[in-house]
């Protein structure tokens, strides 16, 4: 008798094991969604790689974006993840390589690297990402992305400031849109940033 009920403990318990295990290893949660961010090269071999100077330039980031998550601005001021959607790494190092190989693909610079070191008779680009998120409604509609850098670009013996902004509609409430979106924020302060410097180093 002793022996049944010391059985039937132990298969009881091997069941509630099994059970959690299953329930660890079988989440419901939905996968993870990873999206990329790719360079403009709308400007390609514009100019001669070979006469440009050598650029080096280093990203960061304020508090509260330095994070793999896609995310969104709320009227209360309150930042959160869009469900699932990931960058495929920490925005900076995101922000670094796509701009990286944008200026890169303008073929105004004999090379560009990711330093903050200043070669000689090089250009040196410090950028800081203040906003790169969609604005959401009280409803938490994205309407819009922001995208917003600021920060100093250093060259032929002067330094000069550096702000980019932009703001682009989100045409439907799905994740591939508010990546669009970013997207197109991206490329846009490119474009501002190639112009800026074009101006700022002649």
């Amino acid at each position: 008798m002793m022996k049944n009920k010391t059985r039937l403990t132990a298969m009881a318990l091997a069941t509630v094991l099994v059970s959690a295990c299953s329930g660890v290893m079988d989440s419901k949660q939905p996968a993870k969604q990873y999206y990329l961010l790719t360079p403009d090269t709308t400007s390609t071999g514009t100019t001669n790689p070979t006469a440009g100077p050598a650029l080096s330039m280093t990203v960061s980031v304020v508090p509260g974006l330095d994070t793999d998550r896609v995310l969104a601005l709320s009227p209360d001021a309150r930042l959160s993840p869009y469900a699932n959607a990931r960058w495929p790494d920490h925005l900076p190092e995101v922000i670094t390589s796509v701009l990286k190989r944008s200026l890169a693909a303008s073929g105004r610079f004999s090379s560009v690297e990711d330093s903050s070191r200043l070669r000689d008779d090089g250009w040196l680009l410090r950028l800081e990402v203040q906003q790169f998120y969609g604005i959401q409604n009280g409803a938490g509609d994205t309407s819009s992305v922001r995208v917003e850098m600021a920060g100093t670009i250093q060259c032929n013996g002067k330094l000069a400031p550096v702000t980019l902004s932009d703001s682009n509609s989100v045409s439907q409430e799905r994740l591939a849109a508010v990546v669009a979106a970013h997207q197109q924020g991206l490329n846009d302060v490119t474009q501002q940033l190639l112009e800026l410097m074009k101006g700022s180093c002649s």
